[in-house]
């Protein structure tokens, strides 16, 4: 835990009495708040940041002067452990996007915020939300922030790295399987944001849609997981391919993704099927409730937009866009 206050004090011994007397409080109030772990909110800020951009980008994740919390900082090397999508990383890369994680209570999900959507430029909200559960953190409100335009990649490093320093592996078999499990999320995050990239302007994609295909891949395949464990490895790979193309197909996404798109997408899910986390029962809720959520938001849109297409000039003017508003979310609820 700090305050959130940096005093540049000099001269005089008041000031310097003040001084020594706030960073003696805020080491306190840090050792308190790690022994709390997951009872206190946690920051993951970027090591770019200057004095100045740290204190704005906690603003901008809703942190006040004076809370409580856990701050840690992401640098290079967390960027080459944690962001495996990203080979360019190297120890001496600076972050500068940053997170803020609250845990919540037992099923409620993990919704994620990100509070400078113009500055994040290669990950999205969906893209936070799965792999974050993917890699196990569930359960928890995550904020993304980035004072400057940034691909998002130290808030993600932040994520989790929050998790490895607040919820510490009890032995290195399971710092093991978290290494796995983060390994697989990454796979996923770089084909996801390659599909995302190859489809910017269609009409007929969107995040949402594949992070819901996604999200029932991996339940359909926590289904059959020991039917899949029975099979060879040409067999695993033809039953994921034919759940690949269902999903898909399910989401209106069959004529977008291509087919080599979803070669990418099978191969991270034969991963997902190797790895710890398709035996993890928390999972399923979680991926159930991501995609829950992204089923009710969308169908919120969808009447919101309705209600406001009324007048018969107005639903002149909006026709083209509401075939487009509505042929997109109806593949969330065929």
């Amino acid at each position: 835990m700090k305050s959130m206050k940096n005093l540049l004090i000099s001269g005089a011994l008041a000031a310097g009495l003040l001084f020594n007397t706030s960073v003696a409080s805020a080491a306190d109030n840090q050792t308190k708040a790690k022994n709390e772990g997951w009872d206190v909110p946690s920051a993951a800020l970027g090591n770019g940041l200057t004095s100045d951009e740290r204190l704005k980008t906690l603003e901008l994740l809703g942190v006040k002067e004076n809370d409580s919390f856990n701050e840690f900082t992401v640098n290079g090397d967390d960027l080459v452990k944690y962001v495996t999508d990203v080979p360019e990383f190297t120890s001496a890369s600076l972050a500068y996007s940053s997170a803020f994680i609250v845990r919540t209570k037992d099923n409620s999900g993990v919704n994620v915020e990100i509070v400078t959507p113009k500055n994040i430029t290669a990950r999205t909200e969906a893209n936070y939300r799965n792999a974050a559960i993917t890699s196990g953190v569930y359960d928890a409100d995550i904020r993304i922030a980035s004072v400057r335009v940034m691909d998002g990649s130290g808030a993600l490093a932040g994520i989790y790295k929050i998790y490895d320093e607040v919820d510490p592996a009890a032995s290195e078999a399971e710092k093991q399987e978290r290494a796995a499990s983060r390994d697989v999320a990454q796979k996923e995050s770089a084909v996801t944001a390659e599909i995302t990239r190859a489809n910017e302007g269609e009409e007929n994609f969107s995040d949402e849609n594949l992070a819901v295909a996604m999200a029932d891949i991996k339940l359909e395949l926590q289904k059959i997981n020991e039917k899949l464990d029975k099979l060879s490895e040409a067999e695993v790979r033809q039953e994921i391919t034919q759940i690949v193309q269902v999903e898909l197909q399910n989401q209106g996404l069959s004529e977008v993704v291509t087919p080599e798109q979803q070669d990418k997408i099978v191969d991270t899910m034969i991963a997902f099927q190797n790895s710890p986390s398709i035996d993890n029962e928390n999972l399923q809720t979680q991926l159930g409730e991501l995609k829950d959520d992204i089923m009710k938001n969308g169908q919120e849109f969808l009447d919101n937009a309705k209600e406001k297409l009324t007048s018969e000039e107005a639903q002149g003017f909006f026709s083209s866009l509401w075939d487009r508003i509505s042929s997109f979310f109806s593949n969330l609820f065929s």
